[in-house]
């Protein structure tokens, strides 16, 4: 958890560790990673640390919350796109973390990943085509949500374990035609 201030230094700590904690999971398993390496990783007085956190998951936390907050900006930005672009829009953003995604996976810390990806997706609600979306009631949302975000899920993390080979647009495609009914022209909201 948090507990940082929005004062410039505090931003600066958070983010040497976040920085620092990531270094260090390309080293070694998340659960062995100890809140002082932490801090000589990334040159912060564990007081500093325990100012702003209270535990190494906390720090991941932090820098994953920071990457959906710019997915979030990323995705807000494809709302009158095609689906196809969406689609490859989605799959261009997530190319820049596969080795944070794999990483992830490999260590078994997927969920702290996706518990905050499925909050933001709620807020998208254009990445997840219907022909009644306008007049669905909040059960049906939310069920569609989880069918096509846990779907988009599974072929994110499918891609990324696969070094990302096919190309987003050729993705985007094959995942279109899967789907009956999928827009292929701009998304009205």
């Amino acid at each position: 958890m948090n507990k940082g201030q929005s004062h410039p230094a505090s931003a600066l700590s958070e983010n040497l560790l976040s920085k620092g904690l990531l270094s260090l999971l390309e080293e070694k398993p998340f659960r062995d990673i100890t809140v002082k390496e932490l801090c000589v990783r990334s040159d912060i007085a564990r007081r500093t640390f325990y100012r702003h956190f209270h535990t190494v998951e906390d720090v991941m936390d932090y820098a994953l919350s920071h990457i959906i907050a710019r997915f979030r900006e990323q995705m807000l930005l494809t709302q009158k796109e095609t689906y196809p672009s969406i689609l490859a829009s989605y799959f261009a953003f997530w190319k820049n973390y596969a080795s944070l995604l794999e990483l992830l996976n490999k260590n078994n810390i997927t969920y702290l990943l996706f518990g905050r990806y499925l909050e933001c997706l709620s807020s998208l609600p254009w990445l997840f085509p219907s022909e009644d979306s306008l007049t669905e009631d909040r059960d049906s949302f939310v069920c569609r949500l989880a069918y096509h975000s846990g779907g988009l899920w599974s072929v994110l993390t499918y891609w990324s374990m696969n070094g990302c080979r096919i190309p987003e647009d050729t993705l985007a495609q094959i995942l279109c035609s899967q789907m009956p009914g999928a827009p292929s022209g701009r998304m009205e909201h």
